[in-house]
Protein backbone atom coordinates (compact mmCIF):
# COMPACT_ATOMS: atom_id res chain seq x y z
CA UNK A 1 0.00 0.00 0.00
CA UNK A 2 2.62 2.51 0.38
CA UNK A 3 3.85 4.55 -2.50
CA UNK A 4 7.22 6.65 -4.08
CA UNK A 5 7.77 9.31 -6.25
CA UNK A 6 9.94 9.12 -8.96
CA UNK A 7 10.12 10.97 -11.96
CA UNK A 8 11.60 11.34 -15.38
CA UNK A 9 12.84 14.48 -16.62
CA UNK A 10 14.91 15.74 -19.49
CA UNK A 11 14.95 19.60 -21.04
CA UNK A 12 15.85 17.77 -24.82
CA UNK A 13 15.01 14.25 -24.84
CA UNK A 14 14.67 14.45 -28.53
CA UNK A 15 11.80 13.87 -30.88
CA UNK A 16 9.53 10.93 -31.73
CA UNK A 17 9.40 7.94 -29.30
CA UNK A 18 12.20 8.56 -27.23
CA UNK A 19 12.95 7.58 -23.48
CA UNK A 20 12.92 10.06 -20.95
CA UNK A 21 16.27 9.93 -18.50
CA UNK A 22 15.46 9.69 -14.57
CA UNK A 23 15.70 12.56 -12.22
CA UNK A 24 19.20 13.40 -10.96
CA UNK A 25 19.45 13.13 -7.40
CA UNK A 26 17.41 9.65 -7.07
CA UNK A 27 18.35 7.98 -3.80
CA UNK A 28 15.45 5.82 -3.07
CA UNK A 29 16.01 3.27 -6.52
CA UNK A 30 19.27 1.46 -8.38
CA UNK A 31 19.19 4.07 -11.81
CA UNK A 32 21.09 4.71 -14.65
CA UNK A 33 20.84 7.07 -17.04
CA UNK A 34 16.91 5.91 -18.41
CA UNK A 35 16.86 2.89 -16.26
CA UNK A 36 15.00 3.00 -13.13
CA UNK A 37 15.35 -0.50 -11.24
CA UNK A 38 12.14 -1.59 -9.69
CA UNK A 39 12.35 -3.05 -6.59
CA UNK A 40 10.03 -5.97 -5.05
CA UNK A 41 8.72 -3.99 -2.47
CA UNK A 42 6.88 -1.82 -4.96
CA UNK A 43 5.89 -3.37 -8.07
CA UNK A 44 2.80 -1.21 -9.13
CA UNK A 45 2.03 2.04 -10.71
CA UNK A 46 -0.54 3.92 -8.96
CA UNK A 47 -1.03 6.89 -10.99
CA UNK A 48 1.42 8.90 -13.65
CA UNK A 49 1.39 12.68 -14.01
CA UNK A 50 2.85 14.13 -17.02
CA UNK A 51 3.74 17.28 -18.86
CA UNK A 52 5.24 18.43 -21.93
CA UNK A 53 5.87 21.44 -24.11
CA UNK A 54 5.10 19.40 -27.42
CA UNK A 55 1.15 19.44 -28.38
CA UNK A 56 -0.35 16.08 -28.74
CA UNK A 57 2.70 14.11 -26.53
CA UNK A 58 1.89 10.23 -24.98
CA UNK A 59 4.40 8.85 -22.19
CA UNK A 60 4.74 5.19 -22.66
CA UNK A 61 5.97 3.05 -19.57
CA UNK A 62 8.06 -0.12 -20.75
CA UNK A 63 9.88 -3.00 -19.34
CA UNK A 64 10.99 -6.10 -21.11
CA UNK A 65 8.84 -8.80 -21.90
CA UNK A 66 5.85 -6.26 -21.11
CA UNK A 67 3.60 -5.07 -23.11
CA UNK A 68 3.61 -1.09 -23.22
CA UNK A 69 1.58 1.07 -20.63
CA UNK A 70 0.49 3.69 -23.19
CA UNK A 71 -1.04 6.78 -21.84
CA UNK A 72 -2.23 9.92 -23.63
CA UNK A 73 -3.35 12.08 -20.36
CA UNK A 74 -0.11 14.85 -20.91
CA UNK A 75 -0.94 18.72 -20.37
CA UNK A 76 0.97 21.28 -21.68
CA UNK A 77 2.89 23.97 -20.49
CA UNK A 78 1.77 26.33 -18.61
CA UNK A 79 -1.46 24.54 -17.45
CA UNK A 80 -1.76 25.83 -13.33
CA UNK A 81 -3.59 22.81 -12.51
CA UNK A 82 -2.33 19.54 -12.24
CA UNK A 83 -5.49 17.75 -12.53
CA UNK A 84 -4.84 18.24 -16.39
CA UNK A 85 -1.54 15.90 -16.60
CA UNK A 86 -2.79 13.34 -13.71
CA UNK A 87 -4.19 10.07 -14.48
CA UNK A 88 -4.77 7.89 -11.71
CA UNK A 89 -4.50 4.12 -10.84
CA UNK A 90 -4.86 3.63 -7.24
CA UNK A 91 -7.36 1.77 -6.69
CA UNK A 92 -6.65 -0.94 -9.95
CA UNK A 93 -3.24 -0.43 -10.12
CA UNK A 94 -0.82 -1.60 -13.03
CA UNK A 95 1.49 -4.07 -12.47
CA UNK A 96 5.03 -4.29 -12.97
CA UNK A 97 8.47 -7.01 -12.80
CA UNK A 98 10.83 -6.46 -10.83
CA UNK A 99 13.10 -5.57 -13.51
CA UNK A 100 14.28 -1.83 -15.22
CA UNK A 101 11.62 0.57 -16.20
CA UNK A 102 11.61 3.28 -19.11
CA UNK A 103 9.33 6.44 -19.56
CA UNK A 104 9.33 7.31 -22.49
CA UNK A 105 7.81 10.57 -24.58
CA UNK A 106 6.02 10.19 -28.14
CA UNK A 107 6.55 14.14 -29.10
CA UNK A 108 6.37 16.30 -32.32
CA UNK A 109 9.42 18.66 -31.12
CA UNK A 110 12.30 18.48 -29.18
CA UNK A 111 11.40 20.45 -25.71
CA UNK A 112 11.00 19.73 -22.05
CA UNK A 113 9.21 17.11 -20.73
CA UNK A 114 8.07 15.78 -16.37
CA UNK A 115 7.33 12.58 -16.23
CA UNK A 116 5.94 11.56 -12.22
CA UNK A 117 5.00 8.02 -11.53
CA UNK A 118 3.73 6.36 -8.06
CA UNK A 119 5.19 3.15 -7.78
CA UNK A 120 3.68 1.36 -4.72
CA UNK A 121 3.24 -2.00 -2.83
CA UNK A 122 -0.64 -2.76 -3.85
CA UNK A 123 -3.86 -0.80 -4.56
CA UNK A 124 -5.44 1.81 -2.15
CA UNK A 125 -9.40 1.88 -2.03
CA UNK A 126 -11.60 4.32 -1.37
CA UNK A 127 -12.55 2.19 1.53
CA UNK A 128 -8.84 2.47 2.92
CA UNK A 129 -9.17 6.37 2.81
CA UNK A 130 -11.70 6.11 4.18
CA UNK A 131 -10.70 4.64 7.63
CA UNK A 132 -8.35 7.61 8.67
CA UNK A 133 -9.61 9.92 10.83
CA UNK A 134 -7.42 13.45 10.54
CA UNK A 135 -6.95 15.22 13.68
CA UNK A 136 -4.81 18.40 11.86
CA UNK A 137 -4.32 19.96 8.49
CA UNK A 138 -0.93 21.63 8.72
CA UNK A 139 0.62 24.43 6.51
CA UNK A 140 4.05 24.96 5.71
CA UNK A 141 6.33 27.39 3.59
CA UNK A 142 9.72 26.92 1.50
CA UNK A 143 12.01 29.85 -0.05
CA UNK A 144 14.46 26.78 -1.66
CA UNK A 145 15.95 27.58 -5.19
CA UNK A 146 16.47 25.08 -7.35
CA UNK A 147 18.54 23.20 -9.46
CA UNK A 148 16.53 22.06 -12.79
CA UNK A 149 16.56 18.11 -13.97
CA UNK A 150 17.27 17.18 -10.20
CA UNK A 151 15.27 16.03 -7.23
CA UNK A 152 16.10 19.13 -4.75
CA UNK A 153 15.79 19.20 -0.87
CA UNK A 154 13.68 22.39 0.56
CA UNK A 155 13.61 22.95 4.02
CA UNK A 156 9.84 23.66 5.31
CA UNK A 157 8.86 26.17 8.13
CA UNK A 158 5.38 25.11 9.10
CA UNK A 159 3.39 27.49 10.62
CA UNK A 160 1.92 25.65 14.10
CA UNK A 161 3.66 24.01 16.19
CA UNK A 162 2.28 19.97 17.78
CA UNK A 163 1.64 18.89 20.24
CA UNK A 164 4.34 16.18 21.42
CA UNK A 165 3.73 13.04 19.69
CA UNK A 166 3.64 10.67 16.78
CA UNK A 167 1.90 12.22 13.68
CA UNK A 168 1.01 10.06 10.89
CA UNK A 169 0.48 11.48 7.09
CA UNK A 170 -2.84 11.10 5.70
CA UNK A 171 -2.71 13.57 2.77
CA UNK A 172 -0.37 16.24 1.00
CA UNK A 173 -0.89 19.11 -1.53
CA UNK A 174 1.77 21.00 -3.08
CA UNK A 175 2.44 24.57 -4.93
CA UNK A 176 5.43 25.74 -6.46
CA UNK A 177 6.25 29.10 -8.19
CA UNK A 178 8.67 29.20 -11.39
CA UNK A 179 9.76 32.78 -12.71
CA UNK A 180 9.13 30.99 -16.50
CA UNK A 181 7.16 29.52 -18.49
CA UNK A 182 7.48 25.76 -17.49
CA UNK A 183 5.37 25.39 -14.41
CA UNK A 184 4.85 21.27 -13.59
CA UNK A 185 6.27 19.97 -11.00
CA UNK A 186 6.89 16.92 -8.66
CA UNK A 187 6.72 17.02 -4.86
CA UNK A 188 7.46 13.99 -2.57
CA UNK A 189 8.25 13.85 1.58
CA UNK A 190 11.48 13.97 2.90
CA UNK A 191 11.49 12.61 6.98
CA UNK A 192 14.33 13.32 8.63
CA UNK A 193 15.59 9.86 9.46
CA UNK A 194 13.10 7.84 7.42
CA UNK A 195 14.20 6.88 3.71
CA UNK A 196 11.73 3.77 3.20
CA UNK A 197 8.95 5.56 1.55
CA UNK A 198 8.92 8.91 -0.36
CA UNK A 199 5.03 9.30 -1.18
CA UNK A 200 4.49 12.77 -3.35
CA UNK A 201 2.18 14.67 -5.73
CA UNK A 202 1.84 16.80 -8.40
CA UNK A 203 2.21 20.79 -7.43
CA UNK A 204 -0.21 23.23 -8.09
CA UNK A 205 0.86 26.23 -9.81
CA UNK A 206 2.04 29.49 -7.58
CA UNK A 207 1.36 33.60 -8.54
CA UNK A 208 4.15 34.22 -6.59
CA UNK A 209 5.66 33.71 -3.71
CA UNK A 210 2.90 32.54 -1.00
CA UNK A 211 0.34 33.27 -3.32
CA UNK A 212 -1.30 30.24 -4.90
CA UNK A 213 -3.73 29.81 -7.96
CA UNK A 214 -6.94 28.43 -6.84
CA UNK A 215 -8.15 26.98 -9.96
CA UNK A 216 -7.44 22.94 -9.49
CA UNK A 217 -10.26 21.16 -9.13
CA UNK A 218 -10.35 17.74 -6.81
CA UNK A 219 -7.07 16.39 -6.68
CA UNK A 220 -7.65 12.76 -6.53
CA UNK A 221 -4.09 11.93 -5.51
CA UNK A 222 -3.95 13.73 -1.98
CA UNK A 223 -5.69 11.82 0.18
CA UNK A 224 -3.90 8.71 1.44
CA UNK A 225 -4.68 5.89 3.78
CA UNK A 226 -2.74 5.11 6.78
CA UNK A 227 0.51 3.95 5.25
CA UNK A 228 3.24 3.83 8.40
CA UNK A 229 4.74 7.48 7.10
CA UNK A 230 5.00 8.40 10.53
CA UNK A 231 7.21 11.53 12.09
CA UNK A 232 7.37 13.11 15.93
CA UNK A 233 7.65 17.17 16.26
CA UNK A 234 11.40 16.71 17.10
CA UNK A 235 11.90 15.54 13.13
CA UNK A 236 9.22 17.92 11.29
CA UNK A 237 9.04 16.71 7.46
CA UNK A 238 9.74 18.30 4.76
CA UNK A 239 9.73 18.21 0.75
CA UNK A 240 11.61 17.60 -2.40
CA UNK A 241 10.59 19.07 -5.72
CA UNK A 242 11.40 17.90 -9.61
CA UNK A 243 10.89 20.62 -12.42
CA UNK A 244 12.05 21.23 -15.83
CA UNK A 245 12.49 24.76 -15.02
CA UNK A 246 14.33 26.55 -11.34
CA UNK A 247 11.52 26.25 -8.52
CA UNK A 248 12.03 29.00 -6.05
CA UNK A 249 9.34 28.95 -3.36
CA UNK A 250 6.87 25.87 -2.49
CA UNK A 251 3.51 26.06 0.00
CA UNK A 252 3.05 22.56 0.82
CA UNK A 253 -0.15 21.56 3.13
CA UNK A 254 -0.14 18.10 5.25
CA UNK A 255 -3.27 16.25 6.52
CA UNK A 256 -2.61 14.18 9.52
CA UNK A 257 -3.30 11.67 11.87
CA UNK A 258 -1.94 11.64 15.68
CA UNK A 259 -1.02 8.56 16.35
CA UNK A 260 0.27 8.45 19.69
Amino acid sequence: MPFNMVGFVESTPGTGTVPVAVALNEQLYQNHLDDLMITKEATFVLGVHAAAVSTGARVILRQPKMIDYDIIKVAEDGMSSPTCAYTPYMARPLPLRVDKLNALIVNATDEAVLIGVLLGSGKITQAMKDEVNPTHVIHGIGDTTLTTLTWGHCPITWNETLDAGIYEVIGMRCGTYIAAAWQMCLARLSIPGSQTWKPGVPCTRMLADKEEYQNARYEMYSEWPLMGIRFDTQHMPNIECLSAAAITNENVDLTIQKVE
